[in-house]
């Protein structure tokens, strides 16, 4: 039995008087004993403990990582953006260039409200380049010049009567990754954007790893630099031949919609055909009348100044070699880490193909009330994006951009905890027919389920909560072609993506619908906005 006068401490260990007594020896055994009971209950109690918090984490009574449902937007700063890359300047040799001129593209104005080949605002039509339409032919027309550097540089202009932006669809069997693709026109010269082989290869893997196939998985569409012609550059590095590269351009698409002008003029001279209650448009196959305009600029308010900067004007190629306009809205998510999340509509981009040629442009909104003028922030991006959720159930789509957007931009705060009432105040932030920032003013007007009745129009039936919709009716302001996928707000927060409808200048009483923002989270866009 050990001494009763023995000096144990709590943390483990026998006190030297205890061990310097007659029988040291046994008694140091002993404590060293005690010692490692106690080291071995000490560990004991700290696995319980992290045992049972484990448990508690892993039934569900503690939960680490719990799912918002709403969330206040954040501003992106100066810091949270990575450094400017250097501005691609000019060669300073004298390329030889292949030029391939195309004739004028008829009816050009029809085509933009004949809307015949999709739902969304048609902006841009495909046309055939027959001169570079295989490798063989590409090959021949690209003259190849050496640099002091030992690279090799040719390029490739094409030329559209008549077009206010062209994009080509380079299609390609292999590209090296060193290899550059600078894109500019005769025009401006000196405006490049330059993309290296590796960049362009990583998107269209990005594409076929979506298990899309075939050529538009395999064709890279070059930016729209704002001119009726466009060069495609290639700078091979020293070494390499030229029969390393084997691309084609059979494709380009034909800007016919001049977004640079003022959108009373630009806009469709023919009115489209009045739309039926029970049959309404998709949000992208009407433009406003000049005459009867409603729309309403968002810098003659003072409200909104947060949303406004979430949104951004799209223009996006589809596998067709036709291009289109819609709107689309910057996402905040619970880390606020700045992730691009970007919402738009299904009908507007439901493929990673298409993802990949989104174009964006940011601030676009008047530099003052009504003065159609842009603001001087506005600024562009051209990386395209990945399609991450995609949903016919709610016509909604949410994509992460590829760049990320100028400091200054808004991720917006949304609420996807429940089901907006009827009479609930809303309001919309978009870009009618590609214009200047408008917003418009009303109220939810009831809840819907809606279905497809043609490739450009659907129909709604109200009174269903569980539908997938909002029906909404407007005070002030519409919703027409190019406002497809913008976002329906209530106080500060995104609730809904735009559908369509038959709201217009010329019919102030039609409905516009939404796909409800609650339903898309819970059908899936939670995995990256919930956590």
């Amino acid at each position: 039995m050990l001494p009763v006068d023995m000096c144990f401490t709590f943390a483990g260990g026998c006190s030297l008087d205890y061990l310097q007594n007659k029988n040291a020896n046994r008694n140091l055994v002993i404590c060293r004993l005690l010692n490692s009971i106690l080291t071995w209950s000490e560990s004991i109690m700290r696995y319980l403990k992290y045992a049972v918090f484990g448990l508690l984490w892993t039934t569900g009574m503690v939960v680490a990582q719990p799912t918002t449902y709403i969330l206040d937007p954040v501003v992106l700063p100066e810091s949270a953006t990575k450094s400017s890359p250097l501005v691609p300047v000019p060669l300073g040799t004298r390329v030889q260039t292949h030029f391939v001129v195309l004739p004028e593209l008829e009816m050009q104005q029809s085509l933009a409200a004949e809307e015949t080949s999709g739902p969304a605002l048609q902006i841009g039509a495909a046309r055939a380049v027959d001169a570079t339409a295989s490798v063989a032919q590409t090959q021949l027309a690209m003259q190849w010049t050496a640099l002091p550097s030992g690279q090799q540089v040719a390029a490739i202009n094409i030329q559209a009567t008549g077009a206010y932006g062209l994009r080509a669809g380079v299609l390609v069997e292999r590209l090296p990754d060193d290899a550059l693709l600078r894109i500019y026109s005769q025009e401006h010269p000196d405006a490049i954007v330059e993309r290296s082989g590796a960049q362009i290869n990583a998107v269209l893997a990005q594409n076929q790893g979506a298990g899309e196939s075939g050529a538009p998985a395999s064709t890279w569409w070059t930016p729209d630099v704002g001119a009726g012609d466009t060069t495609v550059e290639v700078v091979l590095p020293a070494g390499m031949p030229a029969e390393a590269l084997r691309i084609s351009i059979p494709l380009v698409s034909h800007i016919f919609y001049n977004l640079s002008l003022p959108p009373d003029v630009e806009a469709a001279t023919v009115e489209a055909a009045a739309v039926g209650a029970a049959d309404m448009d998709l949000a992208g196959t009407t433009q406003a009348n000049p005459l009867e305009s409603c729309r309403m600029d968002v810098s003659c308010t003072s409200n909104y100044q947060s949303e406004r900067n979430a949104v951004a004007q799209m223009v996006y190629t589809r596998e067709n070699g036709q291009s289109y306009l819609c709107t689309g809205t910057l996402l905040n998510n619970p880390k606020a880490d700045f992730v691009p999340y970007f919402l738009t509509a299904n009908h507007c981009i439901s493929t990673q193909s298409v993802a990949s040629t989104l174009q964006t442009r940011w601030f676009y909104h008047a530099s003052s009330c009504n003065s159609g003028v842009p603001s001087a922030q506005s600024a562009r991006r051209s990386a395209g994006a990945t399609l991450l959720h995609a949903t016919a159930t709610t016509d909604s789509a949410l994509l992460r951009l590829n760049d990320m957007p100028p400091a200054g931009v808004s991720y917006a705060g949304w609420d996807a905890s429940n089901l907006a009432p009827k009479g609930q105040a809303i309001y919309g932030l978009h870009h009618p027919g590609g214009d200047l920032l408008k917003y418009s003013v009303g109220a939810v007007a009831n809840h819907a389920r809606c279905q497809s009745t043609g490739s450009s129009t659907f129909s709604c039936s109200g009174g269903d909560a569980n539908g997938g919709f909002y029906s909404v009716s407007w005070s002030q302001g519409r919703t027409e072609g190019g406002s497809s996928g913008s976002a329906l707000f209530s106080d500060g927060r995104v609730i809904g993506t735009l559908y369509g409808g038959s709201s217009r200048c010329q019919a102030p009483r039609g409905l516009s619908y939404y796909g409800r923002f609650d339903k898309f989270f819970a059908d899936g866009a939670s995995h990256w906005l919930g956590n």
